[in-house]
């Protein structure tokens, strides 16, 4: 047998737990134990059988051991294609526009003013989806709308798709889904009667940048209107009529310490309103990343929240088996003026597409993209080595086919041991939230 190459080994509070990443199973060890541990993995992890043979026989039927002719990446690898190749979803990301109400400082994206989805792209997207849904392997089609701020034109331009696709997949037995990517600010009540005479309830990715004042610092109307009561209000409407949120803090440094505040502004809602259908999620402002110690901040804000009654997202961290939409075969982003990508985290320029809808509602990718982007996963070497391969997935595809084309190798870790197991850490503690609210007892 050999020690797993994805078993990690790390402190919490006063407790050592022992990680596998492949297996997403962790447990607790004496420290007597961990020394065995520790010294089996210098002089040989076979002579732990006769040490202690009962702590042997657990380590290798819960696969911290495993045989030595496995080949553990490769097992990674059969996993990640099953998934990213999975025929019977299709995932369609449609940019109505890339205009939007509010210019907030970090945005990546170039706003266009005026500009907007034609008729004559709705039928194109249109026939992408009639086409898409009569294929006999697929049994799933999503629609999630982003820009740009999607709900700028809704009545015009997205209701339109909406209806169409409602219309193909009911015709072809397909089941469906819609969400939004939006600021929150355009919600009103002819949206959601919108909604409710179809029979679908959306789900919505609305965003805070902070509390109240420091979140109307970003995301403003104007020099003396700001938006986080609307946005507040809104949010409220939809959670009363049974739309799930998630709600994306972005934070940095600046606006971070306060944001257990904005919990309180939901204490009118009922528990289980809350319970059913309000997340927060969050995320740091990518400006104001860096290597340092706030991620034990947010944990203290989250727990406030979390006391509060509402739930708390915790990073996934399993992005093999549940890899990220852009990894996907089946799966596209559609600009307003039918150019293609893979990804939403982009600067939406025709320069930088991937490919165009054509006139007959098909995907045309430029320059063999989508087999170049479906193969670059695990060409990056210090993946291949790593310990969270199996959660970390070797990261965003696109970042790694900019390293092949630079011929640089990288490490969405930056290649440190502790930021690694702060990882794992966030991994552990994320488990151990579900398993509390589960009534699992934890040992």
């Amino acid at each position: 047998m050999k020690y797993s190459q994805f078993n990690s080994i790390v402190t919490i509070g006063e407790s050592i737990y022992l990680f596998n990443a492949f297996t997403q199973k962790f447990m607790i060890i004496e420290p007597l134990l961990n020394d065995l541990l520790e010294a089996a993995k210098v002089e040989g992890i076979d002579g732990l059988e006769q040490i202690h043979p009962t702590f042997y026989d657990y380590l290798k039927t819960e696969k911290y051991l495993v045989s030595e002719e496995l080949d553990e990446v490769e097992e990674v690898k059969k996993i990640s294609k099953a998934v990213d190749e999975n025929q019977s979803t299709f995932l369609l990301t449609v940019n109505p526009t890339m205009n939007c109400n509010f210019k907030c400082w970090y945005c990546y994206e170039t706003h266009i003013r005026k500009s907007a989805i034609s008729p004559g792209m709705i039928d194109k997207v249109g026939k992408f989806i009639s086409k898409t849904t009569a294929k006999q392997n697929i049994n799933n089609f999503f629609i999630s709308f982003f820009g740009g701020e999607p709900l700028l034109y809704f009545k015009r331009d997205v209701m339109p798709i909406i209806t169409k696709m409602q219309e193909e997949c009911i015709k072809n037995r397909v089941d469906y889904g819609v969400s939004f990517t939006t600021n929150g600010y355009l919600v009103d009540q002819n949206m959601i009667d919108f909604f409710k005479t179809t029979g679908i309830r959306p789900s919505f990715q609305i965003t805070l940048d902070g509390y109240g004042e420091k979140h109307d610092k970003v995301r403003y109307v104007n020099a003396n209107k700001g938006s986080y009561d609307v946005i507040v209000k809104n949010i409220k409407l939809l959670i009363n009529n049974h739309f799930h949120i998630r709600l994306r803090i972005n934070y940095t440094e600046e606006n971070l310490s306060d944001a257990h505040r904005i919990a309180d502004d939901f204490l009118d809602i009922a528990p289980e309103l809350k319970r059913k259908y309000l997340t927060i999620d969050f995320h740091r402002v990518w400006q104001d990343s860096k290597a340092d110690d706030i991620r034990k901040e947010v944990e203290e804000i989250t727990g406030q929240i979390r006391d509060k009654g509402i739930p708390v997202w915790h990073m996934n961290l399993n992005n093999v088996k549940e890899s990220c939409y852009a990894d996907k075969r089946n799966s596209a982003v559609i600009n307003y003026n039918g150019d293609l990508f893979k990804c939403t985290a982009r600067d939406f320029t025709t320069e930088k597409r991937a490919g165009f809808l054509d006139d007959d509602g098909n995907l045309n990718w430029e320059d063999n993209y989508l087999e170049r982007r479906m193969d670059v996963k695990f060409k990056n070497k210090p993946c291949l080595s790593c310990r969270l391969l199996p959660i970390c997935n070797g990261g965003c595809s696109q970042h790694a086919m900019e390293a092949i084309e630079h011929n640089r190798e990288y490490c969405v870790y930056y290649g440190e041991d502790r930021i690694k197991d702060d990882a794992v850490r966030s991994k552990i503690e994320a488990m151990i939230d579900v398993l509390k609210s589960n009534e699992v007892p934890v040992s």
